[in-house]
Protein backbone atom coordinates (compact mmCIF):
# COMPACT_ATOMS: atom_id res chain seq x y z
CA UNK A 1 0.00 0.00 0.00
CA UNK A 2 1.39 3.38 -1.05
CA UNK A 3 0.39 6.75 0.38
CA UNK A 4 -0.35 9.44 -2.18
CA UNK A 5 1.78 12.56 -1.86
CA UNK A 6 0.61 16.15 -2.18
CA UNK A 7 1.66 17.46 -5.54
CA UNK A 8 0.50 21.07 -5.42
CA UNK A 9 -2.79 22.56 -6.53
CA UNK A 10 -4.37 24.43 -9.40
CA UNK A 11 -7.11 27.03 -9.58
CA UNK A 12 -10.43 25.95 -11.01
CA UNK A 13 -13.41 28.08 -12.07
CA UNK A 14 -16.73 27.21 -10.50
CA UNK A 15 -19.76 29.08 -11.81
CA UNK A 16 -22.79 29.02 -9.49
CA UNK A 17 -25.72 30.79 -11.11
CA UNK A 18 -24.19 34.07 -12.27
CA UNK A 19 -21.28 34.14 -9.79
CA UNK A 20 -17.78 33.01 -10.69
CA UNK A 21 -15.60 31.49 -8.00
CA UNK A 22 -12.01 30.38 -8.28
CA UNK A 23 -11.23 27.51 -5.94
CA UNK A 24 -7.99 25.63 -5.32
CA UNK A 25 -8.01 21.96 -6.33
CA UNK A 26 -5.55 19.65 -4.57
CA UNK A 27 -3.38 17.38 -6.71
CA UNK A 28 -1.93 14.12 -5.45
CA UNK A 29 0.84 11.97 -6.92
CA UNK A 30 1.43 8.24 -6.61
CA UNK A 31 5.12 7.65 -5.89
CA UNK A 32 5.08 4.14 -7.37
CA UNK A 33 3.58 4.92 -10.81
CA UNK A 34 4.14 8.72 -10.92
CA UNK A 35 0.53 9.40 -11.97
CA UNK A 36 -1.32 12.38 -10.57
CA UNK A 37 -4.96 12.75 -9.57
CA UNK A 38 -7.04 15.76 -8.58
CA UNK A 39 -9.51 15.80 -5.72
CA UNK A 40 -12.63 17.51 -7.05
CA UNK A 41 -15.35 18.49 -4.58
CA UNK A 42 -18.80 16.92 -4.95
CA UNK A 43 -20.29 20.08 -6.40
CA UNK A 44 -18.10 20.02 -9.52
CA UNK A 45 -18.05 17.74 -12.56
CA UNK A 46 -14.76 17.10 -14.32
CA UNK A 47 -14.40 19.37 -17.38
CA UNK A 48 -17.50 21.44 -16.48
CA UNK A 49 -17.18 24.98 -15.14
CA UNK A 50 -20.77 25.22 -13.97
CA UNK A 51 -21.57 23.56 -10.65
CA UNK A 52 -23.73 20.46 -10.32
CA UNK A 53 -26.47 22.54 -8.73
CA UNK A 54 -26.53 25.01 -11.63
CA UNK A 55 -26.61 22.22 -14.23
CA UNK A 56 -29.43 20.34 -12.47
CA UNK A 57 -31.37 23.59 -11.94
CA UNK A 58 -31.13 24.33 -15.67
CA UNK A 59 -32.31 20.82 -16.50
CA UNK A 60 -35.22 21.21 -14.06
CA UNK A 61 -36.14 24.58 -15.56
CA UNK A 62 -36.06 23.27 -19.12
CA UNK A 63 -37.70 19.85 -18.63
CA UNK A 64 -40.11 20.43 -15.75
CA UNK A 65 -40.82 24.19 -15.72
CA UNK A 66 -40.37 24.46 -19.52
CA UNK A 67 -38.39 27.69 -19.13
CA UNK A 68 -34.93 28.23 -20.60
CA UNK A 69 -32.65 29.93 -18.10
CA UNK A 70 -29.19 31.19 -18.99
CA UNK A 71 -27.75 30.66 -22.44
CA UNK A 72 -30.05 28.50 -24.53
CA UNK A 73 -27.14 26.76 -26.32
CA UNK A 74 -25.64 25.71 -23.00
CA UNK A 75 -29.03 24.47 -21.77
CA UNK A 76 -29.46 22.49 -25.01
CA UNK A 77 -25.98 21.00 -24.49
CA UNK A 78 -26.95 19.87 -20.95
CA UNK A 79 -30.23 18.43 -22.24
CA UNK A 80 -28.45 16.45 -24.94
CA UNK A 81 -25.89 15.04 -22.50
CA UNK A 82 -28.58 14.17 -19.95
CA UNK A 83 -30.79 12.45 -22.54
CA UNK A 84 -27.82 10.32 -23.69
CA UNK A 85 -27.39 9.04 -20.12
CA UNK A 86 -31.05 8.24 -19.34
CA UNK A 87 -30.54 4.47 -19.37
CA UNK A 88 -27.55 4.77 -17.05
CA UNK A 89 -29.52 7.00 -14.65
CA UNK A 90 -32.39 4.49 -14.75
CA UNK A 91 -29.98 1.62 -13.98
CA UNK A 92 -28.58 3.61 -11.06
CA UNK A 93 -32.06 3.88 -9.51
CA UNK A 94 -32.85 0.23 -10.36
CA UNK A 95 -29.69 -0.80 -8.48
CA UNK A 96 -30.99 1.15 -5.48
CA UNK A 97 -34.30 -0.72 -5.49
CA UNK A 98 -36.63 1.37 -7.69
CA UNK A 99 -38.96 -1.13 -9.39
CA UNK A 100 -41.86 0.97 -10.70
CA UNK A 101 -42.34 1.24 -14.46
CA UNK A 102 -41.04 4.41 -16.09
CA UNK A 103 -42.67 6.31 -18.95
CA UNK A 104 -41.69 5.08 -22.41
CA UNK A 105 -41.24 8.50 -24.04
CA UNK A 106 -37.76 9.94 -23.63
CA UNK A 107 -38.98 13.39 -22.46
CA UNK A 108 -41.38 11.90 -19.91
CA UNK A 109 -38.72 9.46 -18.75
CA UNK A 110 -36.20 12.32 -18.47
CA UNK A 111 -38.62 14.34 -16.35
CA UNK A 112 -39.40 11.40 -14.02
CA UNK A 113 -35.71 10.53 -13.52
CA UNK A 114 -34.82 14.19 -12.97
CA UNK A 115 -37.56 14.44 -10.33
CA UNK A 116 -36.07 11.34 -8.68
CA UNK A 117 -32.58 12.89 -8.71
CA UNK A 118 -33.90 16.08 -7.15
CA UNK A 119 -35.92 14.14 -4.55
CA UNK A 120 -32.83 12.15 -3.58
CA UNK A 121 -30.81 15.35 -3.33
CA UNK A 122 -28.27 16.72 -5.76
CA UNK A 123 -25.19 16.08 -3.62
CA UNK A 124 -26.46 12.67 -2.47
CA UNK A 125 -27.06 11.58 -6.07
CA UNK A 126 -23.59 12.73 -7.15
CA UNK A 127 -21.91 10.98 -4.20
CA UNK A 128 -23.81 7.71 -4.62
CA UNK A 129 -23.49 7.64 -8.40
CA UNK A 130 -19.71 8.04 -8.33
CA UNK A 131 -18.33 4.83 -9.79
CA UNK A 132 -21.71 3.80 -11.22
CA UNK A 133 -21.17 5.66 -14.50
CA UNK A 134 -18.06 5.54 -16.68
CA UNK A 135 -17.27 9.12 -15.66
CA UNK A 136 -20.21 11.07 -14.31
CA UNK A 137 -23.81 11.18 -15.36
CA UNK A 138 -23.12 14.16 -17.65
CA UNK A 139 -20.08 12.58 -19.33
CA UNK A 140 -20.14 11.97 -23.04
Amino acid sequence: MVNLLRHGFYWRNAIEGEKLYQIPICRLKCPSCNKTVSLLPDFLFPYFQYTVSTILDRLRSSFIDRITTGQRQLTAFYQKRYLKQLNQVEMFFRDYGFREPLPTGSKEKAIKLLEMILALGKATFIRRSTGHFKGNFMAN
